[in-house]
């Protein structure tokens, strides 16, 4: 296997500060709402390129996020599966792969939904700045919401203190009423994706660094002026590609059993994998997407939540459960032992007690042992020349014990019948816990 330090560079002209960053060109349905923690689509375009990917082949992301390798390919006409465990992301994919929407009815539909909120705001004495806007004309009849609706006891535990402030709340929970009463499933989805990016870039008092954090509360925001021209940037990419085709498939699942989330009809297929699965670390990925997950419905109370956790990836200590075994399918790679090893001989000596601490050597055993599972269950998906390329980050979050992601990840692939033909550098990130910078690689495997 080529290790870490013989890896090939990406070639780009972009900054390493900036490889991770949408750039404009990119814009177009993969700015609809973005997973902070996700990869850009012109990291898809350059493994779409150097594999020799086009019309004809098939594509799957088993860990897409909100999409930006089904989005691409898409864009592409490659025909492409994705799975996601993650409620709110796994939405995300399905609207943003989702070309068979009228314009001129969502056009209407925008100005149904403006002029129903910004009657029901009058209605409660809201104001919202929305004078400078041109009035959005409609076919169909506003509504006033008289009731605003609000958060169940359960809803209100699982949103983290301070996420969101009483009246941007209040000017959500309007909207997203009013869109729930949209009859058309597709359309009433396209509505709501939006509502997810008013919640995360206006509504919330929430930042994005190494960890979703809190910031100052806002007192109010200008819902109506941003949620129409967000909405209106969203219809107008629909008019770019409304020639496209529907060639996405969205498949919400656990990629740990492959086998439950692909039709049988798909095996021996699947051309190229492009796809970043979680790095073992302490982010806990449900929090990133956690109040707009709450404020739409998709996860309702502390067991919702539970559940969901229970079919990702095992990659912090959040998500590990008392009768987690994957870690039982990397017993005999020794690395991956040593590694957990050294983890928790450190925990005992520094004197580290709480029950976090205590999981972390089991998260390195589960989430190889997972990633095992799932290029397990997958191998019998692949077509015979399958390329295959994960984003993956070398880490040192558990007592500063480095993790050389790419390389375990290539043992544990070349036990299954993989071959990894090399391991690329994308970037490097700046680790906040070491001070210092580490590897993001990119594993490529083939199918033999």
């Amino acid at each position: 296997m080529i290790g870490s330090k013989e890896a090939s560079f990406i070639h780009t002209d972009i900054d390493n500060g900036k490889k991770n960053k949408l750039q404009l060109v990119d814009t177009p349905i993969h700015s609809w709402y973005q997973f902070v923690l996700g990869y850009p689509p012109h990291l898809v375009k350059y493994y779409l390129s150097k594999f020799n990917i086009h019309r004809g082949n098939l594509v799957l992301d088993p860990f897409c996020g909100t999409g930006t390798t089904p989005v691409e390919c898409m864009k592409c006409g490659i025909a492409n599966w994705g799975i996601e465990a993650n409620n709110m992301a796994y939405f995300a994919s399905t609207v943003k792969t989702n070309l068979a929407l009228d314009p001129s009815e969502l056009s209407d539909t925008l100005g149904f939904i403006v002029q129903s909120a910004n009657y029901s705001f009058n209605y409660h004495h809201i104001s919202d700045g929305i004078a400078f806007l041109t009035p959005l004309e409609s076919q169909q009849d506003p509504i006033i919401i008289k009731e605003i609706p609000r958060l169940t006891e359960e809803q209100e535990k699982i949103i983290p203190a301070g996420f969101i402030s009483e009246k941007p709340l209040y000017k959500v929970q309007i909207l997203k009423t009013i869109i729930d009463t949209i009859e058309d499933n597709e359309v009433r989805a396209f509505f709501t994706l939006s509502l997810a990016n008013l919640i995360v870039k206006r509504a919330g008092n929430i930042g994005f660094g190494p960890e979703i954090y809190r910031k100052k509360a806002k007192v109010d925001i200008d819902a109506l002026s941003y949620y129409s021209v967000n909405t209106d940037h969203m219809i107008q990419d629909i008019k770019l590609f409304k020639n496209g085709r529907n060639i996405s498939n969205i498949v919400h699942g656990d990629s740990r059993d492959v086998n439950s989330c692909l039709n049988s009809d798909l095996k021996g297929k699947i051309d190229c994998v492009i796809t970043s699965p979680p790095y073992p670390n302490e982010k806990d990925y449900t929090r990133s997407t956690r109040l707009e997950s709450v404020l739409l419905g998709f996860i309702q109370n502390k067991q919702e939540l539970r559940s969901m956790k229970e079919n990702l990836l095992r990659s912090n200590s959040r998500n590990i459960f008392v009768n987690d075994t994957d870690g039982e399918y990397v017993r005999k790679f020794e690395s991956i032992e040593k590694i957990a090893d050294e983890i928790e001989e450190k925990r005992i000596r520094m004197n580290k007690t709480s029950g976090f601490e205590k999981q972390y050597h089991k998260i390195v055993r589960h989430y190889f042992g997972g990633m095992l599972l799932h290029l397990k269950t997958l191998k019998p998906f692949l077509s015979p020349d399958a390329k295959l390329a994960y984003v993956v980050g070398d880490q040192m979050s558990f007592f500063q014990t480095y993790i050389p992601t790419a390389d375990l990840l290539g043992e544990v692939a070349e036990s299954l019948g993989y071959k990894v033909s090399e391991i690329e550098l994308w970037r490097t990130r700046y680790a906040t816990a070491t001070s210092r910078s580490i590897d993001e690689n990119v594993i490529i495997l083939e199918n033999q």
